[in-house]
């Protein structure tokens, strides 16, 4: 049976969401990319700078020097599940990947989402501003240990995300 498949990657510091998103909207060079397909990707913003914006415009003014701005999700399934469904479900997947996003993080930090169908297998890649609500300081806080913690915290999270995919009739991964 396939597996569903979520991995995540801290960003630090600005350029380091530039050069992602100079990646991700294929600005650049993508070796593992077929040049051909890449008008089947799809993106929530137009251009890398737009993406870029919206983060930033997210973002508070100041930031702890070691903080995360920003948390890359990237979210696919075995291969086999892509040869063995169709582009609807394909869709519906992606469709359902978001919604737990929203669901985890709110509509607000949820910045932007892409899609990569030029690559072997087809994966979602999402940016996601980790705010938390503070009780004690009445406000919101970067926060991204809240949502990436530890060893537990990392091992609830893929279970939870393949709760919520498993119609799919996707392993957990």
């Amino acid at each position: 049976m396939p597996y569903a498949i979520l991995r995540t990657t801290k960003i630090k510091t600005g350029g380091n969401i530039a050069a992602s998103l100079s990646h991700n909207y294929r600005d650049r060079e993508t070796h593992n990319a077929d040049e051909t397909k890449a008008h089947l990707n799809s993106h929530d913003h137009d251009s890398k700078d737009a993406a870029f914006e919206a983060i930033q415009n997210r973002l508070p003014v100041k930031i702890r020097k070691n903080g995360v701005h920003c948390i890359e999700y990237m979210i696919t399934a075995s291969p086999d599940f892509f040869e063995d469904n169709n582009r609807i479900t394909h869709d519906k997947y992606f469709e359902a990947a978001k919604e737990w996003l929203i669901e985890r993080h709110g509509e607000e930090n949820v910045i932007t989402t892409s899609i990569h169908r030029d690559e072997t297998s087809p994966h979602l890649i999402a940016y996601v501003v980790p705010y938390v609500f503070n009780e004690k300081k009445q406000k919101e806080n970067l926060n991204c240990k809240h949502f990436l913690g530890g060893r537990k915290t990392l091992s609830d999270m893929q279970t939870n995300f393949h709760k919520h995919v498993s119609h799919f009739g996707l392993d957990r991964g």
